[in-house]
Parts: C-alpha cells; structure tokens; sequence
C-alpha cells in the first residue's frame, strides 16, 4: 500500500462523503455581500485557516493523532469526541461534522479496515460516541502510516479548496482566481503545519464569534444551496 496514494484518494475533493454539500458558513457571509470578490474570498480564506480552523478541527486532529501514537485507551478517545461536540456550537457545523466522519468511517472500512476506525464507527453506530470528521481522518492516516505533515497538510488543503469551489460557484469567482489563492496561500498553510504541534491545548477550541453567528444563521436563510 503507497501511503502517498492512499492520502490522495482519501483527500480528494470527490471522495464521496458529501463534503461538497457544506459551505461552512460561508454561503451566509456571500448572502450578506461580505465575500463579494477575489479579494475578500482571500481575505476570508486566510482568516478562516488562521483563526479557526488550526484552533478547531486542524487542532481536533492533532490531538487524535496525538493519542493514537500514544495507544491512548478508549476512554481518552471518548473525552476527545465529546470535547469536539461541546466545542462546535452551530448546530449545522456539529452535524456535519458528525456526517463526514461516519460516511468517512464506513467508506474507508471497505476500502481497507482499521481496527481503531472500526472500533469507533461501532461506538458511534451504539450511540456511546458522537463521531467526528476530523478525528477518523487522523485516525486512519495513522494508521496507514501517512506522515502527520503530509496527512496535516492535505487537511488544511481541503478545507481550503472546499471554500474556493464554494467561492467559485457562489460568488462567483473565476477558476483561475481560486487556483491563484489556493497556491497563494500554501506558505500560510505551511506555518500552521509547522506550528500545529506547539499550539497552547489551552486554545483548543478557541471560538471564531463572527463564523458561529453567520453558521448559526445559514440556518434561517431565505434560500440555501449548502446544508451547512
């Protein structure tokens, strides 16, 4: 098995776990004509990776990996996966996290089982844990012996394509202005790579107030395209 091949399947945008139904908030800041252009859908990439997601979900899989490396018991996983569903308080954003991991857990259970993976789609499925995208994906690229800067990198790479096709078919912005941004911005995603493994656990979590209220009022648009 090519861990560099496995990594890229499991990354790509089309893998099928319904990743491309969510826009994370953002399909409310286009609605209220804050991302409007090139411009501020940079601008709302660049603060979006900064300042949310490497306190959250890039922070949530550090530590999965973390524990995993570790051997850490299940109970320790337990505490993590209630830790992340306290944590992420929009309703939209919590749910589809919980989607993605469990669509993420049962596809990759066919592909090639885990037993950490199978373990915790079981706890999942019994209703003892909530399941959560980010910690399955630390947890099966561990497993599969994927680096933790490769696995971490592609992470964040995916969650920033996901905004700059959401840009793309929303505001609109052309392809190639995405492209420019997704390149534009890998420097930034390197240092967070970087730094990931020294950010205060104190911080974990750290809430984005802007990004909660316009997740929390997708819910309650007039006319959505994104469940999320």
């Amino acid at each position: 098995m090519n861990p560099l091949l496995t990594l890229l399947q499991i990354n790509d945008s089309v893998f099928p776990i319904g990743g491309f139904t969510h826009s994370y908030g953002l399909e409310t800041y286009i609605t209220k004509d804050i991302v409007k252009d090139s411009k501020s859908a940079e601008e709302y990439a660049r603060t979006m990776l900064e300042h949310n997601f490497y306190y959250n979900d890039a922070a949530f899989f550090s530590k999965a990996w973390t524990l995993c490396v570790k051997r850490a018991s299940k109970q320790k996983i337990a505490a993590l996966d209630e830790l992340v569903t306290v944590l992420k308080a929009p309703y939209e954003i919590r749910e589809a996290s919980k989607k993605l991991g469990i669509r993420f857990l049962k596809l990759t259970e066919k592909l090639h089982p885990v037993k950490r993976c199978s373990n915790y789609l079981q706890s999942i499925s019994s209703n003892e844990l909530h399941g959560h995208y980010a910690l399955a994906f630390a947890m099966y690229a561990q497993a599969l012996k994927i680096s933790y800067q490769d696995a971490l990198s592609a992470f964040y790479y995916n969650a920033l394509n996901g905004m700059m096709t959401n840009c793309a078919k929303l505001v609109p912005i052309s392809q190639m202005d995405a492209q420019q941004i997704l390149f534009k911005l890998q420097p930034l995603i390197n240092r967070l790579v970087a730094e990931q493994p020294n950010m205060d656990e104190g911080l974990i979590g750290n809430c984005c107030v802007a990004q909660d209220i316009r997740c929390m009022q997708h819910e309650k648009l007039y006319t959505r395209i994104y469940i999320s």
